[in-house]
């Protein structure tokens, strides 16, 4: 599926004062005369690396919704089984995801929070989900 890669790179530090300074915008001011000057680290934003893990990460949570949801309808699952079975792979999925391809640095790989990363095309991937979940049960246990 491609590997993640970290949306920001650090700058050398200076020998004399460390200072952080999180560019956003690529016309920003990269001479230290701002108020971002003051603090102790360098960061520079990576917009297409940034654009392409979330690329990634989304195509990621499409295929786990119709995979989940092939999964649910061939084991015959109904009613709030279904549920579980789609919120309890959509969690596995996207902590492996953090886990071994992030190494739960999410803030390094994409700008979101915790709560952010897990529900983000949570609508779009359940929608895919319950098409499937019908789908394969209807194949399987009515045809």
């Amino acid at each position: 599926c491609g590997s993640i890669y970290r949306y920001y790179s650090p700058l050398p530090s200076d020998h004399t004062k460390q200072q952080q300074q999180t560019m956003i915008d690529p016309m920003a001011d990269l001479g230290g005369s701002g108020a971002a000057a003051e603090t102790d680290a360098k960061e520079v934003f990576d917009p297409m690396a940034l654009n392409q893990n979330m690329q990634r990460i989304d195509k990621i949570r499409s295929l786990m919704g119709i995979v989940s949801g092939c999964v649910a309808g061939i084991c015959g699952l109904t009613g709030l089984e279904g549920l579980v079975c789609f919120i309890g792979l959509h969690l596995t999925i996207l902590i492996s995801i953090a886990a071994f391809k992030m190494n739960f640095d999410l803030k390094s790989h994409t700008r979101q929070s915790w709560i952010g990363y897990l529900t983000t095309n949570l609508q779009q991937s359940a929608l895919s989900f319950m098409l499937f979940w019908t789908l394969f049960y209807g194949l399987v246990y009515l045809y």
